[in-house]
């Protein structure tokens, strides 16, 4: 459409005069007055009447002020109204073409996440990856979508990425083959049945491979120290019984803790003091 040219017709700019001067002039000699007046307790009543005499004045000054501001300001409200009404007419044609351009860019992204998709499904293949850090790599940033974003150079970062979440998965494995080694070593040279799976899953909170290690051997030692029955031959105990990890906060009494700390130790509970 041809350049809409809005053109203003009529612009008064708001004015009102009113006899400021002669009220200022009349104020100040009859308020001098009550200025500086002092009343006993007894003179209460009259106290409040000079209040109540005041507020009456300050009151109708106020009522003309809102008055005359509704007045004035009275046009202004017309000629908004009448810009909104005009723009509510492109806003009748604006929304439907909006919403059919959404859905263009719906489609067109729609196609591109399929592009993507078989690329990133062949690196997961390629560097093995787990549900764990595949799932990472299907996480990939919105920028992706944009037009100016070439499947070359996104191929090339998942590239680079799943490199990266398959070393992490391999240091991972690694880790745990470390851990479920050492509890296999403790388990036979003390007699014990720590299980592997109760360590390994610490790796998901941070803890180092070499803080577990001695989370192990404080455990031995607990257990040694109690003259824990191994588990796999404690009464009613099922070998292939689930296990399961929580973390909990425990507030308690020094005593309390250490009485918590031994029944878990003597059930043949893993635990481990968490830093905060």
């Amino acid at each position: 459409m041809n350049e809409l040219q809005v053109k203003t017709i009529n612009l008064a700019p708001a004015k009102v005069e009113f006899n400021f001067e002669e009220l200022s002039a009349v104020l100040d000699e009859q308020l001098v007055k009550y200025q500086g007046l002092e009343f006993t307790e007894k003179d209460a009543a009259a106290c409040k009447k000079t209040i109540t005499e005041l507020n009456k004045g300050k009151k109708a000054l106020d009522t003309y002020r809102k008055e005359t501001k509704k007045e004035l300001t009275a046009p202004v409200t017309d000629f908004e109204n009448q810009c909104k009404e005009l723009g509510k007419k492109f806003d009748s044609v604006i929304n439907p073409l909006k919403e059919q351009h959404d859905q263009f860019e719906e489609e067109r992204k729609d196609k591109k996440r399929k592009q993507i998709v078989p690329i990133i499904e062949q690196l997961i293949a390629s560097e093995g990856l787990n549900d764990k850090y595949s799932d990472q790599l299907h996480d990939f940033p919105k920028e992706y979508f944009n037009k100016s974003k070439t499947l070359k150079s996104i191929e090339s970062e998942l590239t680079e990425r799943a490199k990266y979440l398959g070393s992490l998965q391999d240091k991972e494995d690694a880790d745990q083959e470390i851990i479920k080694s050492h509890v296999d070593l403790m388990n036979a040279k003390h007699g014990t049945d720590l299980l592997g799976i109760t360590y390994t899953s610490l790796l998901d909170h941070d803890v180092s491979v070499e803080e577990i290690k001695n989370q192990i051997d404080r455990d031995v030692k607990i257990v040694e120290k109690n003259n824990q029955v191994p588990l796999s031959s404690a009464p009613g105990h099922v070998e292939d019984e689930k296990r399961y990890v929580e973390v909990y906060r425990v507030e308690g009494t020094e005593s309390d803790l250490e009485m918590l700390e031994e029944y878990m130790s003597s059930n043949g509970m893993a635990w481990k003091v968490m830093e905060e």
